[in-house]
């Protein structure tokens, strides 16, 4: 881990690599605010060494309009980690470097297991959503999302599903603002051995309780890209806020949390933002230490 920075002190010359997490960290209300894109914009200008690479929960195509918006869409040698580390692509072309799936029959048992509490359950496939009973709060914020989702019936075959052409990669359980609850459901998961270890399972957000491959996370998907990329643990940065952000931070030189982030990710960064997401985490980070 880099030396921890005093307030002057720059990292432009080190760094080659910056993961930043989207939601609660980049965006807000589903687009980067101009102060993020510019300081992007000015660090891309400055210093087009460091490369800055998304790290989401999120699939591509949700992504797709963030990397959009900061000038990184289908370029070359640029790169996006989603599902909370199961995708990396290079975003040209969406080229999938690395992908991690779930296997098909603990989809099943995860279903099972998903229907006994008041939660719905959202598949995670490359391209889309596949929704088992949504509220209809989560389905107004994937059509705000411009993300692509569908609606499954009650009676759906899950088979079919699994042996579609979109490849499910993950499953996820939702509740609107329920941390506690989802908590509960987590602690529950871990009773069942063959679920606590062939998973990993956090929570993003405050609603969503996300559920990987055992060793699936953003910390793995990091160390992976970096090796890809020839590039030394002591040469990266990374910034995040919830739970799927905490093996990242562990993973990178130096690691960064927005001023509202979870505790448990407080305790490991090495830098504490003044600001949260929302009046510009992003671009004091990019301020401070790489420009």
């Amino acid at each position: 881990m880099l030396e921890k920075p005093n307030q002057t002190k720059n990292l432009k010359n080190e760094i080659k690599i910056f993961f930043c997490d989207v939601d609660e960290t980049l965006v807000v209300k589903n687009s980067v605010p101009e102060f993020n894109r510019e300081a992007i914009s000015k660090l891309h200008k400055i210093n087009p060494n460091i490369k800055l690479v998304l790290a989401t929960g999120r699939s591509y195509s949700l992504a797709e309009k963030i990397i959009r918006e900061i000038d990184l869409y289908d370029k070359e040698n640029e790169y996006t980690i989603c599902g909370s580390g199961s995708v990396i692509y290079e975003n040209k072309n969406k080229k999938i470097l690395y992908v991690k799936q779930l296997r098909k029959n603990l989809f099943q048992k995860l279903f099972d297991f998903g229907k006994k509490f008041d939660v719905f359950i959202i598949f995670v496939a490359l391209e889309y959503f596949y929704l088992y009973k949504p509220t209809q709060t989560e389905i107004e914020r994937r059509k705000f999302e411009q993300a692509k989702y569908k609606i499954l019936p009650d009676d759906f075959n899950l088979d079919n599903l699994l042996n579609g052409e979109d490849k499910l990669v993950r499953i996820v359980f939702g509740k609107e603002n329920s941390f506690d609850y989802l908590m509960s459901i987590q602690k529950e998961l871990k009773k069942i051995p063959e679920f606590n270890d062939n998973l990993d399972i956090f929570i993003s957000s405050g609603q969503y309780l996300e559920i990987n491959p055992k060793g699936v996370n953003k910390g793995v998907a990091v160390k992976w890209l970096c090796d890809f990329l020839k590039i030394e643990k002591n040469q990266t940065m990374g910034i995040g806020d919830s739970d799927n952000d905490v093996d990242m931070i562990k993973n990178v030189g130096f690691g960064c949390a927005v001023k509202g982030a979870k505790e448990n990710l407080k305790k490991i960064a090495d830098y504490i933002c003044e600001k949260d997401y929302d009046q510009g985490a992003v671009k004091e980070v990019i301020d401070k230490f790489l420009l």
